[in-house]
């Protein structure tokens, strides 16, 4: 005789960078087990990749995880967590003073994710010139060949990241132009110009969260700002 199969609520989610609705299911024991092993590993690659293939697993809708920006991905994973394990969360804050490990409790519904300003995603060039932006995606980093923090790695995010060029006739599709013609119009950039683009990048919406901690080893105060989801994991 076959065992019962277990089914699973579903509850609403909402993509940060699109607005649009989905549907997800809590993790499994299975899925619960990879991710744990991952966290073990300590390895950005293991621990990102575990998360992707949880979030493409629960998720019933349709969609490529590597088409969403990295910030969908953190809160999409947070609020799995929240429906699958509990909204608190344990961390470890360490003491600027004596380096002693205090354990700390954070809700999740705390954790906020930074604003998307989608006026921050057009860019003026010049009079006439300018250009619009898109968030880096799973799919844009994992096709940089070089250091993201190398020139030839900001020069490939940028080409990856550029939506259209406009002037005042025309609206240039980025995919339609190619790569070569992307680089080249990047490259007769000046300074002033190209920094007004990279700026871009130090506006991108990111999961944060402050609080303050006394030391129980030797009761210094401390400030603790945990960036980024593998911070919530410390």
């Amino acid at each position: 005789m076959a065992l019962p199969i277990m089914t699973a609520p579903r509850y609403p989610v909402t993509l940060p960078s699109t607005g649009a609705k989905y549907t997800m299911r809590p993790y499994l024991v299975k899925e619960e087990k990879a991710l744990l092993i991952a966290l073990e590993s300590q390895d950005p690659e293991q621990i990102s990749l575990s998360v992707r293939n949880i979030i493409s697993s629960c998720i019933d809708d349709d969609i490529d995880v590597n088409d969403l920006t990295v910030f969908d991905i953190e809160k999409l994973f947070l609020e799995l967590r929240a429906i699958s394990v509990g909204e608190s969360i344990s961390i470890s804050g360490k003491c600027t003073e004596c380096d002693e490990g205090t354990p700390l409790i954070i809700n999740i519904k705390d954790i906020e994710l930074s604003d998307l300003n989608r006026d921050a995603m057009v860019i003026q060039l010049g009079e006439d010139v300018g250009l619009t932006m898109k968030y880096p995606t799973l799919s844009i980093i994992n096709n940089i060949k070089k250091d993201v923090t190398s020139v030839e790695g900001v020069m490939e995010l940028i080409i990856g990241c550029i939506d259209t060029i406009y002037d005042s006739n025309n609206v240039y599709d980025a995919k339609d132009e190619g790569h070569e013609a992307i680089e080249n119009f990047v490259e007769s950039l000046n300074s002033k110009q190209f920094t007004k683009i990279q700026g871009f990048f130090g506006n991108t919406p990111s999961l944060s969260y402050d609080l303050e901690f006394e030391c129980g080893k030797c009761q210094h105060e401390n400030r603790l700002e945990l960036r980024g989801l593998q911070s919530f994991f410390i």
